[in-house]
């Protein structure tokens, strides 16, 4: 993939069960991801019910917008607005707790869940990684 751009969704579950230290973790998340793999370009969203964003990060220096949200949660905003621009992988960082799309997208997805998050086994599609840390 020398020389190519990948293109990676990711959406942070603003949700009101989600705290503003998850809220910082899932940011440093996002800023490794981007400090691991340049030539990573992030489409950043927010969603708790209402889908926030996108917002590009091209780098792990780029300032990150205020997230906003602190209702209830449902991951289909992202996948739903996700048809329009098909992405090479998508990436949600949540606690697994909400509504999800009747049908699986066609790329890969991957749930990067709190501690004390849905088990991995109750995600109806996609792979998961567990953040360690304090629940």
């Amino acid at each position: 993939m020398d020389g190519e751009t990948v293109r990676v969704a990711v959406c942070v579950d603003t949700s009101g069960s989600i705290g503003s230290k998850d809220l910082g973790r899932f940011l440093n998340e996002i800023r490794g991801i981007l400090s691991a793999y340049p030539s990573t370009r992030v489409d950043l969203f927010a969603c708790d019910t209402e889908l926030h964003g996108p917002w590009e990060l091209d780098s792990p220096d780029c300032p990150t917008p205020t997230l906003k949200g602190g209702g209830g949660t449902s991951f289909v905003p992202f996948f739903e607005a996700l048809q329009k621009t098909t992405p090479d992988v998508a990436v949600y960082l949540t606690d697994g707790f909400g509504d999800f799309p009747e049908k699986a997208p066609h790329y890969p997805v991957l749930w990067v869940v709190i501690p004390g998050g849905l088990s991995n086994n109750e995600f109806p599609f996609g792979e998961t990684a567990r953040m360690v840390g304090e629940e």
